[in-house]
């Protein structure tokens, strides 16, 4: 590959482990879900075929972005042309570690966590932006969550210890 398709081009390789690695994830999702009940399986069945899907359509489309000179359509602001390994590994391990935190300290923690280092890890600048998001959307989701879907939001380990221990749980 010659390095004329632009700052991204020479990630390829790293492209390819990502596309590879989740195309991976979401076929085991649907193979670990055939020896359960058809009511249990449902979910991870659409779950991970609309990921292969995604995953499929990701590869074709950096298939054809590689075809066409992309070069022209990157400026100096694009975060896309800072990309280094540390955004990669960002990309990569990011999803392990939001179901690590959602696990130990639930919905809030975890998906602030997300929306606020992610973009930053990645080269994204607009700070302001990104916690207003951030915040809003966790908001929103916790308020509308409980109390209009009544669908109550994990805790996590952490947060129902918290919870146990301080007594916040209503009689």
């Amino acid at each position: 590959m010659s390095g004329q398709h632009g700052p991204s081009a020479n990630y390829w390789r790293e492209e390819l482990a990502l596309i590879a690695l989740l195309l991976l994830f979401f076929v085991f999702i649907v193979a670990f879900s055939y020896d359960i009940p058809f009511d249990a399986r449902l979910f991870p069945l659409v779950i991970g075929g609309a990921g292969i899907a995604l995953t499929v359509l990701v590869a074709v489309e950096q298939v054809r972005r590689r075809s066409v000179d992309a070069g022209s359509a990157l400026d100096e602001n694009d975060a896309t042309s800072r990309a280094d390994w540390p955004r990669y590994a960002t990309a990569l391990l990011s999803a392990p570690v939001f179901g690590l935190l959602f696990w130990l300290f639930g919905f809030v923690v975890a998906s602030l966590a997300a929306m606020l280092l992610i973009p930053a890890l990645m080269g994204y600048r607009r700070r302001r932006q990104l916690v207003v998001t951030a915040v809003v959307t966790v908001a929103v989701l916790a308020i509308v969550a409980p109390y209009l879907l009544n669908v109550d939001l994990p805790h996590g380990l952490v947060g129902e210890w918290l919870v146990d221990r301080l007594a916040l749980r209503p009689s």
